[in-house]
């Protein structure tokens, strides 16, 4: 299985050798899983490792319940078990783990934990590369390190010879992420980043709430009688979102060092775990930003199970190459530079 941990839903993709993924099904985590996922996207840039935080331009020691490993450990082995056990269920037969997808921000503590999390739920665990960042495995997912996934002939492409741009969209319920990578063979490059809490798509919600304790609106979504209302907070919100995509596109562009910058950009991929609804509105706000460039959109894939179907391809290759998990060079998932838009 290749396995990604969201900040909602725990999902799973399978593999063999013979056979590239497929989609096999998502679990919801729990309460508390959720609750360590809100608390590190919170905590983004402030806590910077296990032992302290930053307050100011200054790092001091952390309170204790701040780096309570085992705690954190013990929710990660909850969560990859439970979705062990339901893709086993699923499929009626004993599953393992090969791989596992975190989320870009997750901090050094964070990742420790899953990685001392999934060698006491799998014992086939060999080497941390076994665990993957979000970005990483998105590329994964359409094989983006390839020269033929842009449609380039093997034998005249050299995939390290960028670059070779990659935008991703993340629109979750908690929050919209946006990307630009540089995919090499093995190597992430992340050229730009920006993360907007209040464009998830709960924020529609929240606004809708918002609204009716003020008394403007009563459950202005699930109102039938109100539908220019929902509406309207609905078209707001996606308006705002096409608007943030476009600034992010053209602000890539404008501050680019490579001076054809559209033409360096293979892919735009979209992930996360949007409903269908949002979706598709979140598909019409990139037609609207990619304006001549809507042929670059990626799309063959659920988003809800894009990193799982990454962390997957990462699993197969390490069945078909047995050698990478012993190699003494971590792949693949290597952050050369990390800039905030």
């Amino acid at each position: 299985l290749g396995i990604s941990l969201g900040p909602t839903y725990i999902t799973a993709a399978e593999f063999t050798a013979q056979q590239p993924p497929v989609f096999l099904n998502y679990i919801k985590g729990s309460q508390e899983y959720q609750s360590y996922h809100a608390d590190a996207l919170a905590n983004d840039g402030v806590r910077t490792g296990e032992w302290y935080v930053r307050e100011g331009g200054t790092l001091v020691p952390a309170p204790p319940e701040l780096h309570d490993i085992n705690r954190a450990q013990a929710i990660f082995v909850d969560a990859l078990r439970k979705i062990q056990e339901a893709a086993s269920e699923a499929l009626q037969r004993p599953v393992q783990i090969a791989s596992v997808s975190i989320p870009q921000h997750f901090n050094h503590s964070s990742t420790e934990a899953v990685m001392e999390a999934f060698e006491e739920v799998e014992p086939s665990y060999k080497q941390p590369w076994q665990v993957i960042r979000s970005v990483a495995a998105t590329g994964l997912a359409y094989r983006l390190n390839t020269c033929e996934a842009f449609g380039f002939d093997n034998d005249m492409c050299d995939i390290d010879e960028g670059p070779h741009l990659v935008v991703i969209v993340e629109y979750r319920e908690t929050y919209l992420q946006l990307f630009v990578a540089d995919l090499g063979a093995e190597t992430v490059n992340i050229m730009a980043h920006v993360r907007y809490n209040n464009l998830g798509e709960n924020a529609i919600l929240d606004v809708a709430n918002h609204a009716n304790r003020e008394g403007r609106a009563q459950k202005i979504l699930q109102n039938d009688d109100d539908p220019d209302a929902a509406t309207a907070i609905e078209k707001k919100h996606f308006a705002k979102m096409e608007n943030v995509l476009s600034e992010f596109l053209m602000k890539c562009e404008s501050t680019s060092d490579y001076p054809d910058w559209w033409d360096d950009v293979r892919a735009v991929v979209i992930s996360g775990d949007a409903s269908e609804s949002g979706l598709q509105h979140l598909r019409s706000c990139i037609d609207g930003a990619l304006s001549q460039h809507k042929d670059k959109l990626l799309d063959s894939i659920d988003p809800l199970y894009v990193e799982a179907r990454g962390a997957a391809q990462r699993g197969r290759h390490q069945v078909l190459n047995p050698n990478f998990l012993v190699d003494n060079t971590p792949m693949g998932n290597i952050i050369i530079e990390h800039d905030e838009l």
